[in-house]
């Protein structure tokens, strides 16, 4: 079951959340109440997605999302906040955020998070190398046709003219001059 982790200094919004998630999908949702406990939390539970608030005490999101990105590069992180500006959009994205959801938009939020979570469907008929049977990796090899001797005027798919035929060397008209 995926882990979230979410860091919102606010009970009130932390229990909301907690709610619109549980909701929305089978996920395990871990709370913090700060951007230093969500560094202390992440590294423990490595979750499978990280919701921060960006004013916090202690240490805030954009502080707590820069020591994450560091430790844990992999884990996609998410900023839930009402501070949303194109500003901000900007500093988070430098320091490992993967997207800024503003707090008045919670179906955001839940579609978001189902990106994040849902893993990508394979492409169709993929077939991994390693279950393809290797006599099917090793193309058969025909040898080329023989080259024609030089010296015989045949073509490779005619036999020889039998001897007196018009289409052997002693018709007249076909001796070639020596």
């Amino acid at each position: 079951m995926p882990r979230i982790l979410i860091a919102e200094d606010n009970p009130a919004v932390r229990t909301a959340l907690r709610s619109l998630l549980q909701s929305a999908g089978p996920w395990e949702i871990v709370e913090v109440e700060n951007g230093l406990e969500a560094l202390a939390k992440a590294q423990e539970l490595r979750p499978n997605l990280i919701i921060l608030d960006l004013v916090m005490p202690v240490m805030d999101g954009l502080s707590a999302a820069r020591q994450i990105s560091k430790l844990l590069p992999e884990i996609p992180m998410l900023m839930h906040t009402m501070h949303w500006s194109p500003q901000i959009e900007l500093e988070a994205q430098k320091v490992g955020v993967r997207h800024v959801v503003s707090k008045g938009d919670s179906r955001l939020l839940v579609s978001t998070v189902r990106q994040f979570l849902t893993p990508e469907p394979a492409p169709p008929f993929s077939i991994a190398p390693a279950t393809i049977p290797s006599n099917l990796l090793t193309p058969n090899v025909v040898p080329p046709p023989p080259l024609p001797d030089p010296g015989n005027t045949a073509t490779p798919d005619e036999p020889d003219a039998p001897p007196g035929s018009p289409d052997s060397e002693e018709f007249p008209g076909n001796r070639s001059e020596r």
